[in-house]
């Protein structure tokens, strides 16, 4: 445990992760533009950005990534609308684990002749950063609109090759394996729900995003993700009909967001979630 610490300490002092700190929140709010525009297909319909309640324009200091929102106090200033907390967590969450991230891919070595980049090492960064990303700009949207928008995950399935060129410790036959089977075991799942409640239960937006995770990450991170995605839906699933209090089987969670964590976590801690559900 002091070792932990210790390691914490160091990282801190680093102006590395400070700098990705502020990279991540600056990214965060972006990413927020994109959880906005892109289910209304209005990506490109303002350069600036507008209040979504009165559509006055928004002044870049009262765009600054957190601190925006706090010092108003979660409402606009130009109508007093209420702003939602989904923009801090965002910001917040991207402004987290983007350090997060350069602290288990640290491609920076300082030596005594200076600093040395470690290109493998700078690759699975910007892999696991740009990956995380994208799995959370479509947890966001899944959960407010209940769709995956294609836009996002059919272009990260035929990144696929480019992932494959680029990343040291990925191949074509363990990608191939993951777009094919990622998609394909959620589609026979979602054929057998029909089949058995005569109802979807899964869209067709999940299989792909699990193709383009098999892509990303492997054939090997199908399981695992799948397993911690499930756990993890049924949990919150329970919660619901908890704070519901009424049994209902209809009740409509995404799972998007869910398979989307359990593979970031995949990436992240790969192998001590597959050490545990081999034990399970």
């Amino acid at each position: 445990m002091l070792r932990f610490f210790l390691e914490v300490s160091a990282h801190l002092q680093s102006p590395l992760t400070w700098l990705f700190f502020v990279l991540g929140a600056m990214m965060g709010s972006f990413y927020n533009v994109c959880i906005y525009r892109i289910p209304r297909k209005i990506f490109f319909a303002e350069a600036r950005s507008v209040c979504p309640n009165c559509g006055q324009p928004i002044p870049f200091w009262h765009n600054i990534p957190i601190l925006s929102w706090l010092l108003l106090r979660g409402k606009a200033r130009c109508c007093g609308a209420r702003i939602s907390a989904q923009y801090l967590f965002v910001e917040v969450f991207t402004a987290l684990i983007f350090p997060t991230i350069y602290w288990l891919f640290p491609f920076v070595i300082s030596w005594d002749t200076g600093l040395v980049i470690d290109s493998p090492e700078m690759i699975r960064c910007f892999h696991a950063l740009t990956f995380t990303s994208l799995l959370l700009i479509c947890s966001v949207i899944d959960f407010e609109h209940q769709i995956i928008p294609d836009v996002l995950s059919l272009p990260m399935i035929l990144a696929t090759p480019l992932v494959v060129y680029l990343h040291p410790d990925l191949d074509w036959k363990s990608a191939l394996i993951g777009v094919l089977v990622g998609g394909g075991s959620l589609y026979t799942v979602a054929w057998l729900y029909f089949v058995v409640r005569k109802k979807y239960g899964l869209g067709m937006g999940d299989m792909k995003l699990l193709a383009a995770i098999g892509g990303w990450l492997g054939y090997q991170s199908i399981l695992t993700t799948i397993f911690w995605g499930s756990i993890l839906g049924s949990f919150i699933g329970l919660g619901v009909i908890i704070v519901r209090r009424k049994m209902d089987l209809d009740t409509k969670l995404p799972f998007g967001p869910f398979l989307s964590l359990a593979a970031v976590g995949y990436l992240l801690f790969g192998h001590y979630l597959a050490e545990y559900l081999i034990t399970f």
